[in-house]
C-alpha cells in the first residue's frame, strides 16, 4: 500500500473540507479501515497472550474451584441421602413415597421429589380417608435445605410455617 506524497498532502487538505468527491471519501474509508485493523490487530495480541500468575494467586484460584465442588458434592449427597433406600408405595398406576411422623400418613409422588428446590414452591401431598379406599389430596408449600435431607412442609399455603420431615425407610 505505498502512497505517493501527493495522495499525503491531498489527505492534509481534506480535513479543511466540508464536502467530499466519491474519490476523497474512498481514500478516506480506506486510510479508516486501515487504522482500524491495526488496532483490532494489536488488541487481539494482547488478548491471545497468556497471562502468567502468582504462586498465590493459584492457590486462590485453586481454593475457589475446590469449594464450589466441595459444595456441589455436598448437595448433591444430601439429595441422594434424602431419596436413597426409601420405602416406594403403588397406588393405582402411581409410584409413591410416604413421609414419617405426620399428622397424617402423607405420600408424595417419585416424580415431584425431583422438582423440589429450596425455594418453597406448592406441591400435592395424598393421604387414604378413612374408608381406605378413596384417595384425598392436599395442596402444601415444600421446599428442602441445602443442609438437611428433610422435606420442610407448611401445611398451610398463607400461614407459612415449615417443619422438617423425612420420607420412610426402606425396612
Amino acid at each position: 500500500m505505498d502512497k505517493d506524497p501527493t495522495e499525503i498532502l491531498d489527505i492534509k487538505s481534506f480535513s479543511k473540507k466540508k464536502t467530499y468527491s466519491a474519490e476523497e471519501k474512498q481514500l478516506i474509508m480506506d486510510r479508516l479501515n486501515e487504522e482500524r485493523l491495526i488496532h483490532q490487530r494489536a488488541e487481539e495480541e494482547l488478548k491471545g497472550q497468556k497471562r502468567s500468575f502468582t504462586e498465590e494467586e493459584k492457590k486462590k484460584i485453586l481454593a475457589k474451584i475446590n469449594e464450589k465442588r466441595l459444595s456441589t458434592q455436598k448437595r448433591e449427597e444430601i439429595k441422594k441421602k434424602r431419596l436413597h433406600n426409601k420405602k416406594r408405595y403403588k397406588i393405582g398406576n402411581k409410584e409413591f413415597y410416604k413421609f414419617r411422623n405426620m399428622e397424617r400418613e402423607y405420600y408424595i409422588e417419585v416424580a415431584d421429589c425431583d422438582k423440589i428446590t429450596t425455594r418453597p414452591s406448592i406441591v400435592t401431598l395424598y393421604y387414604k380417608s378413612i374408608s381406605e379406599f378413596e384417595i384425598k389430596k392436599k395442596d402444601v408449600l415444600i421446599k428442602t435445605e441445602i443442609y438437611s435431607d428433610k422435606f420442610f412442609i407448611s401445611y398451610e399455603i398463607h400461614r407459612v410455617y415449615f417443619k422438617g420431615y423425612a420420607l420412610e425407610d426402606e425396612k
